[in-house]
């Protein structure tokens, strides 16, 4: 068998491909990898989606034997663990079929290097207690920080965890470097602003009709009270007992019995007012406790109209990215156009506010104050959609920081030639590629895209290129 650093694919019995050069448009690993790499690693790539292809490539790269196995039935695993085989990376959308491969993988070959993507953290720790010897990593934790990162500042290229805290991933003048993040808008006087503007600005009419009951209920509660207080001469504290029992109905005001005669119709009047404002915020709060609400009125869940980041798209990536971006002190809000998405009951629990519509929809646009908006990300898994959706964006603020998550490099770079589409991540290409490095053998835990190289981040906080010579963003 030749091992040498230009790829070579044998196969399994189900998918052969021939031995052949990569595209000369895919990125180069650099030399200190290729040096590395040049002993020929024997892995067996389990899946058939986009994911898997990058992998693909980027493995074939670094000069390792790639099986690619797209067929997941249990024999062919079988059949392809009967060759040697040194690391097995195991990839799907789905942690259901990703946590049987690992398990059947693990059961033919106890012990063999395991690489595993896998989204849900609960089911990643199970899998690291069943599993010996595995990895897992989540595509939606790969590729957030180089996400997040451009949503908050122009010079951000991505953002790394440390024991510390989160730290800024920026250029410097030997390349990128780690730094703090010092972002305006970020202090708690910005949160409470926030809070303000969106209890003064509701989102949608039931709360709309809501504060427009509390507000108009306490006006004229606070008109009885100064009226008592001129025309009947009583005292505050008296002036607003006396007020807020009759407003309520709980019992009489006799003072307006031995009043001025033309006070009893404002009186009355102002009764009446509030019996109507009472009936509308009584109504408005049973619909509201009986509904599902997905923005609140205040709190962590109120609709932010300023200084936010909107996502558009509330999946895998889109949750992660409201997460971390909160977590950087940024207000958010997420747009899904699928009401009975897997992930919409979930952002109502961690406390993100949702807007359901697509998010491309001018009408949906109008609502959530992108005037004031720090950025738009959008997120979905059609890269078509997410054009479309920045373009929109565009149209209704064309100043607006936007970032759009791409996967197939010719559609974006057609477009981009058109239009104005902001930073664009290719996070087929940053994944795929921390995915073969793990399976490689490196520790780096995040990735990101810097002058059209990939980057990698070691959980010390080091940075080292991986690859040149395609652009990903």
């Amino acid at each position: 068998m030749t091992t040498n650093a230009t790829a070579t694919t044998r196969s399994c019995g189900v998918c052969t491909d021939t031995p052949r050069a990569p595209p000369a448009s895919f990125p180069r690993m650099a030399e200190g990898h290729l040096a590395r790499e040049r002993d020929g690693k024997r892995i067996l790539l389990i899946g058939n989606d986009e994911l898997t292809d990058v992998t693909h490539r980027m493995l074939r790269r670094g000069g390792a034997i790639v099986t690619n196995l797209r067929e997941l039935s249990h024999p062919a695993i079988r059949t392809a663990l009967g060759h040697p085989v040194d690391t097995v990376v195991v990839i799907s959308k789905d942690d259901h079929v990703s946590l049987r491969n690992a398990l059947v993988v693990e059961g033919i070959r106890p012990g063999v290097p395991l690489v595993v993507t896998v989204f849900d953290r609960d089911v990643a720790v199970e899998l690291g207690r069943a599993v010996r010897n595995v990895r897992v990593m989540s595509m939606a934790d790969i590729v957030v920080p180089t996400l997040a990162g451009p949503c908050l500042d122009d010079d951000l290229l991505s953002v790394h965890r440390t024991p510390d805290g989160l730290r800024a991933v920026r250029a410097g003048a030997d390349g990128p470097e780690l730094g703090p993040i010092d972002l305006p808008g970020r202090g708690r006087a910005a949160r409470w602003g926030a809070s303000v503007g969106a209890v003064l600005r509701p989102h949608e009419l039931s709360a709309k009709i809501l504060v427009a009951g509390m507000l108009g209920f306490l006006l004229v509660l606070l008109i009885d009270v100064i009226a008592t207080m001129l025309v009947l001469h009583e005292s505050l504290a008296e002036a607003f007992y006396t007020a807020t029992k009759t407003i309520v109905t709980v019992g009489p005001n006799h003072l307006v019995d031995e009043g001025p005669r033309w006070f009893q119709p404002v009186s009355a009047a102002m009764m009446l007012t509030a019996l109507a404002f009472t009936a509308l915020l009584t109504a408005d709060v049973v619909n509201r406790l009986l509904d599902r609400r997905l923005v609140a009125i205040c709190g962590r869940r109120c609709l932010p109209r300023s200084n936010h980041v909107v996502v558009v798209g509330l999946g895998q990536v889109g949750l992660r990215l409201c997460l971390l971006l909160r977590e950087l002190g940024a207000p958010v809000l997420a747009i899904e156009s699928n009401p009975e998405a897997d992930y919409v009951a979930r952002a109502k629990d961690y406390g993100i506010p949702v807007v359901i519509g697509p998010g491309g929809s001018g009408f949906v646009l109008r609502h959530i104050s992108l005037q004031g908006a720090r950025a738009l990300a959008a997120v979905t898994s059609d890269e078509i959609e997410n054009i479309a959706i920045v373009v929109a964006a565009h149209g209704k603020h064309q100043d607006l920081r936007t970032l759009l998550r791409a996967g197939r490099g010719e559609v974006r770079n057609e477009t981009r030639a058109l239009l104005k589409l902001g930073v664009v991540r290719d996070v087929y290409g940053i994944g795929g590629t921390l995915l073969a490095a793990a399976a490689l053998g490196s520790e780096a835990c995040e990735a990101f895209v810097h002058d059209h190289t990939v980057h990698l981040v070691t959980p010390d906080g080091r940075i080292e290129a991986f690859s040149a010579g395609r652009a990903l963003a």
